[in-house]
């Protein structure tokens, strides 16, 4: 083979590989969007007290540094990260946030990005609310909590 071949089989290789990283981000990305917004009952309702518990603590973590990366990077690190790939690999597809693209997929509605931000914002600001009353629910102060049973 020669150089040049080589050369170009490594590019694509490297090119192949940011597309697949880009990718991996933007479906992990999608799937703890996804896996937040369909968790949200968990915070009203504790039939399963140890799921609502570890929901309730995946949900602050995922909201912590989306709201931390909103306020350093002005967007989800993960948006970020992926953008970055998608470069790497020779070109970055339509120029929009991964939520826009997401909705539009979902729903078939093009919100502007501007949009997106502040259905997050009031999403997480309803979050806040909610997490703060399952909080108190599954984390009762003990002279909140029942007595114990005597043993008679």
């Amino acid at each position: 083979m020669k150089a040049g071949h080589a050369y170009c089989l490594d590019v694509v290789l490297v090119e192949t590989l940011f597309r697949l990283l880009a990718l991996g981000i933007e479906l992990s990305h999608g799937l703890m969007m996804l896996a937040w917004g369909l968790g949200l009952p968990l915070l009203f309702w504790h039939g399963l007290p140890r799921l609502s518990r570890g929901f309730m603590w995946f949900s602050m973590g995922f909201i912590l540094v989306s709201v931390g990366s909103h306020v350093l990077l002005g967007e989800c690190v993960l948006t970020t990260a992926a953008r970055y790939f998608w470069h790497q690999a020779g070109g970055y597809r339509e120029h929009v946030p991964f939520v826009v693209l997401l909705t539009n997929r979902i729903a078939g509605v093009r919100p502007s990005a501007r949009a997106a931000v502040l259905a997050w914002e009031f999403a997480i600001g309803a979050y806040s609310v909610a997490l703060l009353l399952s909080w108190k629910r599954l984390n009762p102060k003990p002279e909140d909590a029942a007595p114990p049973p005597s043993a008679a």
